[in-house]
């Protein structure tokens, strides 16, 4: 992704989609020289390339020798270099890639990455909070089992600390999802499963591929939310009915406790998007208004082995 680097002190930093700097501090670039205005400049991502902007700077910005005038934008390629005020230090456009959707730690600096329209907060190890891309571009928030709208750089407190949000990646400020590639709708999930249930293999199928998922552990939840849709299904439920369960019912079923459930949904969903799932993200979908989730395809079987 988008990278710029100060010269001098070596410091990296991984720019949002508009990466308002100044020496205030609602700048999301905070520098220090005296030169430098309160809101000197902004960088932004036009969704084809990265540019700088000059906000009316009392002291100028530079991209190499040309000073921009009040309010003009100038496109930078990789390797650019630009400085806010003269005296100021040099930056350099690193890397002229997208920026991606991230959080950014406020008391350490440490900035967490989405990955594949999934943000998990503090880490994709144990995330306390997950937040994912919806196909028309908006983000919603699980957080202890309930489900919200989040927004561009709206600020979330996770295990005691105070995260601040960059959702947009392009220059409308809304999340472009890749189009190219499967989707949930297209998919049909078929369970192989041992007499005891310990064992279950999962496979993917559409039209004209098979996707091979294997035996994981997170399948036996899956497995579950699919009997769950399947029994909707022959009770003759409508489809938007089909499948709903409480997460209380649901980690009472698979004998975990909630955090665990979030960790199992969390890599069901990624191990889906590794395959080539654009909006894996919804392979467990929650139902706004309230707490329950069910398996995100209706196309399903489950078989002996």
């Amino acid at each position: 992704m988008g990278s710029i680097r100060a010269i001098n002190q070596q410091q990296v930093m991984l720019p949002p989609a508009r990466c308002l700097v100044g020496r205030s501090r609602a700048c999301d670039l905070i520098l220090t020289d005296l030169a430098v205005s309160s809101q000197h400049a902004v960088l932004q991502w036009t969704g084809s390339c990265w540019e700088v902007q000059d906000l009316g700077s009392r002291n100028g910005t530079y991209v190499g020798d040309h000073r921009l005038a009040a309010g003009e934008r100038f496109a930078l390629a990789a390797g650019s270099r630009f400085r806010f005020a003269r005296g100021g230090g040099e930056w350099s456009l690193d890397d002229a890639s997208p920026p991606r959707p991230m959080a950014l730690n406020l008391e350490s600096g440490r900035v967490q990455l989405a990955e594949r329209g999934m943000l998990m907060l503090p880490d994709a190890e144990r995330p306390e909070v997950l937040l994912q891309a919806e196909a028309s571009g908006r983000w919603i928030v699980a957080l202890a089992g309930e489900v919200a709208d989040v927004s561009d750089r709206a600020t979330l407190m996770v295990a005691g600390e105070t995260w601040r949000l960059y959702l947009s990646t392009a220059a409308d400020g809304t999340q472009e999802l890749e189009e190219r590639g499967l989707r949930l709708r297209d998919l049909r999930l078929r369970f192989v499963h041992s007499l005891n249930e310990e064992y279950i293999e999962l496979t993917a199928t559409t039209r004209d591929r098979r996707i091979d998922l294997q035996a994981r552990a997170h399948n036996y939840m899956l497995y579950v939310l699919a009997r769950v849709r399947l029994a909707d299904q022959a009770g003759g439920l409508a489809p938007a009915d089909q499948g709903w369960i409480s997460p209380e019912k649901l980690c009472d079923m698979l004998k975990i406790e909630a955090p665990h459930l979030n960790i199992t949904i969390h890599r069901a969903r990624l191990h889906l998007a590794q395959n080539g799932v654009t909006d894996a993200a919804s392979l467990v979908e929650r139902r706004k208004g309230t707490r329950q989730l069910r398996i995100g395809v209706a196309a399903l079987e489950i078989v002996p082995l």
